[in-house]
């Protein structure tokens, strides 16, 4: 009989939770960033406020007091008069902003916000779904429409691939393996299957990683909803969330089937895959396909059986 693999949850990786936080680190940055700017301009107003009222309306006159004293112990050559002044004009413009104790808040909280703005941009994984971005008179390509259109080729092949894997006489063969006393079990070889596809779509190009669980009895109370609307409709289910970047809630595929007088209720969530119309095609065929081998290996064995009874007698 083949090996059945247990093991069959999904698990998150490092970087799904470093993707996943990322957003969250960007936002609590800036929120820090702008709480000290607006902490730090209050505190100045209080210790201003207590101070020297006069410098929250007027730009205090030391600096400019010390500046004019320098100036007379400086003496320069009068050629250099004209580049003096302009100097003197540029210190009187510019000093005051420069040296204003609430401009320099402003000035090292936009410094501080544009270093954490940059810092993010240059990781790749914080703008993996962006397309086209532009910053002042750089812009960034991160992804190729052409390539994309040839990567949902190749996954809706790969997917066509496990659907004829599923209906050759290989998987016939590994059926049979699972004969026991001229019957067999419908979920063992359910469950082989799936950790057959689940391994598949593990590989490029799919890259994808789901969980898996074949009910027969109690259903957990969240999936009501998709089990009844698989009985309607006879199809599988299927709930994919509005947020594909979250890792805390999941997506599901929910097909039931009945096969004898069993039901069956197979449950495929995932973190990170949304499912589509071609994995509510492929799981739906793969209970199918099993069930129909089924009943030709056993349809065989019961034949053969009573023609050796009936050669014995």
């Amino acid at each position: 009989m083949p090996r059945i693999n247990t093991e069959n949850e999904e698990r998150r990786s490092f970087f799904q939770w470093i993707n996943f936080l990322i957003p969250y680190i960007y936002t609590s940055g800036i929120i820090l960033i702008l709480t000290w700017m607006i902490l730090a301009s209050l505190l100045l107003f209080q210790h201003t406020l207590k101070e020297n009222p006069k410098e929250l309306f007027l730009q205090s006159e030391k600096n400019g007091s010390s500046e004019a004293k320098s100036n007379v112990k400086t003496i320069e050559s009068p050629s250099s008069s004209s580049s003096q002044e302009k100097e003197t004009w540029l210190t009187i413009l510019v000093k005051p902003i420069v040296e204003s104790n609430f401009n320099k808040i402003i000035f090292r909280g936009l410094f501080l916000l544009l270093i954490w703005m940059l810092l993010f941009l240059i990781l790749p994984v914080a703008f993996k779904r962006l397309k086209r971005f532009k910053f002042f008179n750089m812009e960034f390509e991160v992804d190729n429409i052409e390539q994309a259109a040839i990567e949902t080729v190749e996954i809706s092949g790969t997917k066509a691939k496990l659907m004829a894997y599923l209906t050759s006489d290989h998987a016939t063969g590994r059926t049979l393996e699972f004969l026991n006393d001229s019957s067999i079990d419908y979920k063992e070889v359910l469950e082989y299957f799936l950790a057959e596809i689940q391994a598949g779509y593990k590989n490029h190009p799919l890259h994808a990683a789901f969980s898996y669980n074949v009910y027969t009895g109690a259903i957990p109370e969240e999936l009501h909803e998709l089990v009844e609307e698989t009985k309607e409709t006879g199809e599988s289910a299927i709930f994919n969330k509005h947020n594909q970047d979250s890792i805390l809630k999941k997506n599901y595929l929910v097909f039931y089937f009945c096969y004898g007088v069993d039901e069956y209720v197979t449950v495929i969530s995932s973190y990170t895959y949304p499912f589509d119309i071609l994995d509510r095609y492929l799981f739906e065929l793969l209970h199918n396909t099993i069930s129909k081998n089924i009943e030709n290996i056993e349809y065989m064995v019961a034949l053969t059986s009573t023609s050796d009874d009936g050669n014995g007698a």
